[in-house]
This record gives structure tokens, sequence and C-alpha cells, in this order.
């Protein structure tokens, strides 16, 4: 066989590869599926915008490959679990795990912040609460998913990106199409974060322990309480490293429950985080408006997921 017969051959071979390889992939409507219909295996996922929503705008254009009829952005691997690395960490997570959230974060101009206490020798970075609550919505309201459970996700991975060009994927990307886009994205990201802990949480240890630790934390939280309380009803997963930066308590300690009845916080003894969370509420105009003539349980569990409810 001729040099050239060999080169279409395995050309054919190729895309042959990648039509069966994206004929396995199945959808994920954060707004609509359940999230255990996503299994906790390896495999490989393709975030796409749904019609009619764009990336924020850096005054770069962007070109899109589609997949599906749907704009693609980001391709990505999971080496142990699609829930978990998916779900939990690109929906729901914070941009300290997550290089999708990251960029996308980026792009809408957030500022970042150092991921915990080590930022001087791990380098991560996240956005803060309220930030990263309002791109858990964004990405949940603008974006599917696909997946695809198999256990060659790193070769798998490399095909979709050469396939699809995702604007988002920085790594291993070399198309010169969006070269432009993913150089300023990598600037923005690469950005120095302003200091959250400084002379607050990072220099913070045990012997301050009741000194108001949590307080700075809860007030970054309180808008997104409010809006639970709204809600009647919300159950939201808090940012275990914030807390554990500022007073690393053992696990159970962090956990309270608030009964609260028009407005008033009672007073948790034993528990930092409660008094604290309590010191904020009081002070809350909006809070004493929103909680009058109402019996309010704002508890956290072991699992750090803050519930609010309004009976």
């Amino acid at each position: 066989m001729s040099a050239i017969k060999v080169l279409v051959s395995e050309r054919k071979s190729i895309i042959l590869e990648k039509k069966m390889i994206m004929n396995e992939f199945q959808v994920f409507d954060p707004l609509k599926d359940d999230v255990n219909t996503v299994p906790a295996l390896s495999g490989n996922y393709i975030f796409a915008l749904r019609k009619n929503s764009r990336l924020p705008d850096i005054g770069i254009p962007v070109t899109y490959t589609k997949f599906r009829d749907y704009d693609v952005i980001y391709v990505g691997l999971a080496s142990n679990s699609l829930k978990d690395r998916d779900i939990k960490k690109h929906f729901n997570g914070n941009a300290g795990g997550s290089t999708l959230r990251k960029s996308l974060g980026c792009l809408f101009g957030y500022n970042l912040i150092p991921r915990d206490s080590h930022y001087n020798s791990n380098g991560k970075t996240k956005f803060n609460v309220t930030d990263e609550s309002k791109l858990s919505d964004w990405i949940k309201t603008n974006l599917i998913m696909f997946y695809y459970p198999n256990k060659e996700f790193d070769s798998v991975e490399s095909l979709l990106i050469q396939a699809l060009n995702p604007p988002l994927n920085l790594d291993k990307n070399h198309n010169v199409i969006n070269s432009e886009f993913r150089k300023h994205l990598t600037k923005l990201r690469n950005s120095k974060p302003n200091y959250y802990y400084n002379n607050t949480i990072e220099n913070s240890n045990q012997n301050n322990l009741g000194k108001e630790l949590y307080v700075k934390i809860w007030k970054g939280y309180l808008p997104i309480i409010l809006s639970a309380i709204k809600c009647k009803q919300k159950t939201m997963t808090l940012d275990r490293s914030l807390f554990e930066s500022a007073g690393n308590r053992k696990n159970s300690g962090y956990s309270f429950r608030l009964d609260i009845v028009n407005g008033i916080v009672p007073r948790k003894s034993g528990s930092a985080v409660a008094r604290d969370l309590k010191k904020v509420l009081d002070k809350s105009i909006d809070f004493k408006t929103l909680a009058n003539k109402k019996s309010i349980t704002i508890s956290l569990n072991t699992n750090f997921e803050l519930i609010v409810q309004v009976i």
C-alpha cells in the first residue's frame, strides 16, 4: 500500500473514531435533570451554551464549534467521578477547584481572592461568596452539559479539544482560531488576587477563637441568606476552607441550628460560628424586615450545607 493510501486510511480511521465517540455522549440539563443521572464514573464532558446564550463580551470575537447544534465552550475529563467533578465542582463549587468557573468569572470581571490561607504556597484563587453564587446561577441558566463515561479519558479529551476547539480550553489547545481570546483569558486568570485574608483570617489561629473570626465570612454570605429567606426554603453548600482558615475546629464544631422567631436570633452557647452569624443578622436591617412575624430555621450540617427554612 502506498504512503498516500496509508495516510488516507489513517485519516478516515480518525474521523470514524471521532464520530463514534461523539455519539456516546449523553445530555445533562441542570435545570430539569436529576443529578443522580450522572454516574460516579470516570469519563469526559462537554460544556456548551444554551440557545441564545453567549459568553461575556471582552471585546475579542470568539469562533464556536457546534456539538449537536450547541456552541461548545469547554471540554474536560474526570479521572474518578463525573458526578463529583461536574456537578459538585463546576456547577456548585468554587473557582479554586474548577478551571471552567475561574475562566467564566474572570470574563465577568470578578475579582480573584486567595482560595484559602495557604495561597503563598499553593497559589490557588477563587471569587468571593457572592460572585461564586452568581456564577453558579449563570452556569445553570446558560450552560448545558454532555457526558461520556469511559476509561480512555485522556485520549478522548485530546480528540475533543482538536475537534471542537473550545475557547475556554487553554491547555493542549494550539488552534490558531481563538488564540487571541485564549491569550487574553490567560492574562485575566493570572492576575494577582485581592488579599481578602490579609491581617484577618490568614493571620488568625486557635488562640483567637471567639474574636469574631467568622463575622467577615457571614457578611459575605448575608445576601445569599436573605435571598434564601425570600425563597422560603433553600439549601446551599458553603466553602469549608473559609471556615477552616478562620478556626480549625473539629468537623462537628461548625454545625449548628438557630430557631429564629420574629427576627430574634437566639444566642447559641458553645458555637462561635453560630454566635458570629447572630452578630451579622442582628445588625442587618434587611434581615429584621424579612424576618418580622416569621419563624425561620437556619442550620449548618457537617457537610457544610446551610439550610434555610421559613415555617
